[in-house]
């Protein structure tokens, strides 16, 4: 964590002796010296002790989810809608997440600091599956399609389904909004549903 070359939040004796600002570690260890990187000021200083916490985490992706454990500071401060990397300490193994519960004994809270936290709940936001209704006059057809977090939903735009183009009529967003304005984009990890409309043809074609 504090190895040569990397950064850290500490005060400066010379620029900053009351508040915290970014310096550049040039000798860790025992005696660690460090470089504020607001002046120059080339300084030693105390490590901080850090208290750090295990937190369960579970990630789910669609129906499946996966039970997790990550080590965090006890001081850090997480919210719903948070995104964050998560590192399994067991396995390694790395996933980038939307917060969408934080669990605090029996009670479920909009933010929360680590120390209190037991678990946390998150969405898989790497790639996601989005549900897609297209309509058809009286008719509706569900379909899913798979596309990465930071894909982009447009209305007016066309959505890809089994090699078909359907016009985006309207997007609903997680939490309950709507965007249906021609040109508004919802990012896909935070879609909940995309409504379509599928061509329609007459006798003069398409209308």
């Amino acid at each position: 964590m504090f190895e040569e070359g990397n950064e850290i939040e500490i005060k400066c004796p010379n620029c900053s002796p009351a508040d915290e600002t970014w310096h550049e570690i040039l000798k860790p260890g025992q005696s660690p010296v460090a470089k504020c990187m607001d002046c120059g000021h080339v300084h030693s200083y105390r490590v901080p002790r850090v208290k750090l916490k295990t937190v369960k985490v579970i990630v789910s992706h669609m129906e499946d989810s996966a039970v997790l454990q990550m080590l965090l500071p006890e001081e850090e401060h997480f919210f719903i809608d948070d995104e964050f990397v998560v590192e399994d300490i067991n396995s390694g193994e790395v996933v980038p997440i939307m917060i969408t519960v934080l669990e605090c004994g029996d009670k479920r809270k909009p933010s929360a600091a680590v120390k209190d936290i037991d678990t946390i709940w998150g969405r898989a936001i790497d790639e996601v599956t989005v549900k897609v209704a297209v309509q058809r006059r009286e008719i509706t057809e569900a379909a899913e399609t798979k596309v990465p977090g930071d894909f982009k939903f447009v209305v007016g735009q066309n959505v890809k389904i089994d090699g078909k183009d359907y016009p985006i009529v309207s997007i609903k967003i997680r939490g309950g909004s709507f965007k249906s304005k021609e040109g508004d984009y919802v990012l896909a990890k935070k879609v909940k549903r995309v409504y379509a409309k599928k061509p329609m043809y007459g006798r003069r074609g398409r209308y």
